[in-house]
């Protein structure tokens, strides 16, 4: 028998849902409802329109009691969390409905929708498989791009660039329509030229998929059909249109909308400019969503969120060799403690990542760097990350050294309970695995562990010396003793040879 579960995903305009079959994947329903005209100026919903958008979600209900689905999850895009009532909205939501809103974040936006892709490329060849590709999605007010390497995720950045921002932005400069053309592409590359200064390498490819762009979609993709191919040309020639006509024979030619006339030139220039960066001659866009992200099941996510946190040790220049073998204690320290500790399968996730970056204030400076670390990780979009989740990880990091968050309520504070001991939790495990190769000479070949009712003990097998570790773990261990009321040592064990 199906076991059935139901998506919603609730943006600043429309309401979209799908039912899965969890067992094979399939979806049995895909249903997509607008409820407002997109408005660049739109700040806050009015009351009719949260109406609309409460009816559409109680009609999905009851599509969902038809199917006999109980495993519901409910989501709210970033741009839906920031227009200023949408608290109120989710609280209406919640004291209708039941169901209580996931936002979501542009970094989560981004890695659901390079999910979508890496899912469907069996289906929709999107050339993943034996290819290079990036894979670029476009919202209103950002860019993400991600970079692939045979189908195996390398890195993504983010650019708070999109077409709706820039528009606005010159439309506020007051220029004239004939000026419009120029200026814009100047102005785009002036605000993209970081972006591509920062950009990791990569290798040549001829790949480049877009998801998103609404504009893009409505000009290229014919109806009923999920996928196509745009050269170079074929955009420019666009572009030139866009630049010349007025908005009649734009709506007419192209089929955009009304509300949309403003921002297509701007949504082109911005494609051509990524084009030209990464060096492609084609596009190939896909009306894949975030939703179709979320409703796949990918066994290649987590290492995705791993590796992305890996880039960020990389840029703040984290010592390779230190980071890697603190990511296998730590693993390992969580995976045989489990009776211990009690978290869960994403906490071991949060606790890989934190192994990665929690040396990053060392770029800063090496004195008190675990505060510099919290700093710098408070203001880093984590691929896949939720926000709290990104705020916790910027906690552990502060954690994992001299401070404990007993003495220094200054990060978890404005973390509710069950998070704080979560935090402290894993920041307790994070200290040991840190404190197991505080030589930074990756001594320790193999650990096993051994609990007893009055204490746990770590062993160590080596063929060095271990009194360095042994002192220095004694003394981290005092925290994890709080935390979980049991004493933890370290001994050595000779390896044979």
């Amino acid at each position: 028998m199906a076991k059935l579960e139901g998506i919603v995903l609730l943006n600043s305009s429309t309401a979209a849902l799908q039912i899965i079959d969890t067992k094979t994947g399939n979806k049995i329903e895909n249903v997509n409802r607008e409820f407002s005209e997109s408005d660049i100026n739109t700040s806050t919903f009015s009351i009719e329109i949260m109406r609309r958008i409460l009816d559409q979600v109680q009609r999905f209900r009851q599509l969902l009691r038809d199917y006999g689905v109980r495993d519901i999850r409910l989501f709210g895009s970033e741009a839906l969390s920031q227009v200023k009532n949408a608290v109120y909205f989710a609280d209406q939501i919640e004291s209708i409905t039941g169901l209580s809103i996931n936002w979501l974040n542009g970094n989560q936006e981004s890695y659901y929708r390079q999910l979508a892709v890496r899912h469907a490329q069996g289906i929709q060849h999107t050339a993943l498989i034996e290819k290079n590709a990036f894979v670029l999605g476009m919202s209103s007010g950002r860019i993400d791009l991600g970079y692939f390497e045979k189908n195996r995720f390398e890195f993504s950045q983010h650019s708070s660039v999109g077409p709706v921002k820039l528009a606005q932005s010159i439309n506020a400069m007051s220029v004239e329509v004939a000026q419009e053309k120029s200026l814009a592409g100047e102005f785009i590359s002036s605000k993209l030229a970081d972006f591509w200064h920062m950009l990791p390498p990569f290798k040549h490819t001829e790949t480049l998929i877009l998801l998103g762009a609404d504009s893009a979609q409505n000009i290229f993709l014919p109806e009923n059909h999920h996928w196509i191919v745009v050269s170079k040309d074929q955009l420019q020639n666009v572009i030139d249109d866009l630049a010349s006509m007025n908005d009649q024979a734009i709506i007419e030619k192209y089929a955009v909308n009304l509300n949309d006339v403003p921002f297509a030139l701007i949504e082109m220039l911005l494609l051509m400019n990524v084009m030209v960066a990464v060096g492609v001659n084609t596009l190939q866009i896909s009306d894949l969503t975030v939703l179709d992200g979320l409703s796949v099941t990918d066994k290649h996510a987590e290492d995705d969120i791993i590796t992305a946190a890996r880039g960020i040790a990389d840029r703040y220049m984290v010592e390779e060799k230190h980071r890697e073998i603190v990511l296998v204690y730590a693993r390992q320290l969580f995976d045989r403690l489990k009776k211990i500790h009690h978290l869960n399968k994403r906490d071991r996730l949060l606790l890989g990542v934190a192994a990665l970056v929690h040396d990053v204030g060392g770029f800063i400076n090496s004195q008190k760097h675990y505060q510099y670390s919290e700093e710098i990780l408070e203001g880093i979009d984590f691929h896949g990350l939720s926000t709290s989740e990104q705020r916790m990880i910027a906690a552990i990091a502060r954690y994992h050294s001299a401070e404990t968050p007993d003495n220094a309520l200054r990060t978890v504070q404005d973390f509710s309970p069950q998070q704080r001991l979560r935090i402290a939790k894993l920041a307790s495990l994070l200290r040991l695995a840190d404190a197991l190769d505080d030589s930074r000479l990756q001594k320790i070949s193999k650990l096993a562990v051994s609990i007893s009712d009055d204490q746990i003990t770590i062993i160590g097998q080596t063929i060095a010396d271990l009194q360095l570790e042994i002192y220095v773990f004694a003394q981290k261990a005092k925290f994890f003793e709080t935390v979980f009321g049991l004493p933890i040592v370290l001994k050595r064990q000779r390896r044979r040879g």
